[in-house]
């Protein structure tokens, strides 16, 4: 006789019963008609190189392409704070958005004494946020309720900040910390101005990131630096406004040859 250690009812073991009650129990709570492929993000890299000139990345790039690597090193700080007011004037001027910049909480995992991060929207090249602690350096925006987000830009300049640059910036969303989940990895090669983040890979339908909750996560910096620099954070919403600027300023600038003295617009 063998003993295979089941109980049998009616002459049918209990363990396929159970089998096929949860299995009927399972289809019942989520059909598998419902399964659909969930877009995944893990791999999602955006490489930033306003060096490299690129019809198919420009509309990243707010002041444009700098066609002129070699002149790097002769660029001005005066030039930089212009190209960055340029870059704001160029951001606040695009239509269907809004800045909801200061609508939201920003927190710092670490900053040094005289360099908090309110210095990221307040408007001033001269000012930054300066991390003080161990890597990998984060900041956290949350928003009192959900928001369409269309657009991200981060201002970054190798000719500023040196080793305190990112190269490497990781973004995660969500509704609240709790949920948040990987959405991109920025790995930045050369820039100095402002880049911007939109959202077609994301929901193609409307092209937003709606959410409650971002996280920006800075784990290196160029020459291996420690501490990380951010001059400008700017955080756009889906709006049905009119911005208060036109688009005759983003004319005005596209079709100026030599804007900024070493620099110029694509």
């Amino acid at each position: 006789m063998i003993n295979d250690n089941r109980s049998y009812s009616n002459g049918i073991p209990s363990q396929t019963i159970n089998e096929s009650y949860y299995d009927k129990l399972l289809e019942a709570l989520a059909p598998a008609s419902w399964l659909v492929p969930v877009k995944s993000h893990k791999e999602s890299v955006l490489t930033i190189d306003d060096t490299v000139v690129d019809e198919n990345t420009k509309s990243h790039y707010i002041n444009g392409f700098h066609v002129d690597p070699d002149s790097l090193n002769s660029v001005k700080i005066d030039v930089l704070a212009l190209r960055y007011m340029q870059g704001l004037q160029l951001l606040d001027a695009t239509c269907g958005m809004i800045d909801v910049s200061k609508l939201a909480y920003w927190k710092p995992s670490s900053m040094k004494a005289g360099n908090p991060i309110s210095n990221v929207i307040d408007d001033n090249f001269n000012t930054f946020w300066q991390s003080d602690g161990l890597q990998p350096h984060e900041v956290e925006v949350t928003f009192s309720r959900i928001m369409n987000v269309s657009m991200i830009a981060i201002f970054t300049s190798m000719i500023a900040d040196e080793s305190y640059t990112p190269s490497r910036i990781k973004i995660y969303a969500g509704t609240s910390p709790l949920d948040a989940v990987f959405y991109k990895k920025i790995e930045i090669v050369n820039m100095n101005g402002w880049f911007v983040l939109t959202f077609e890979d994301n929901r193609e339908n409307d092209k937003l990131l709606k959410c409650g909750y971002i996280r920006f996560s800075f784990p290196v910096n160029h020459e291996n630096g420690k501490d990380t620099h951010i001059r400008g954070m700017r955080i756009y919403a889906q709006s049905t406004q009119e911005p208060s600027a036109t688009k005759d300023l983003r004319l005005e600038m596209s079709n100026n040859k030599k804007l900024f003295t070493e620099f110029s617009l694509r």
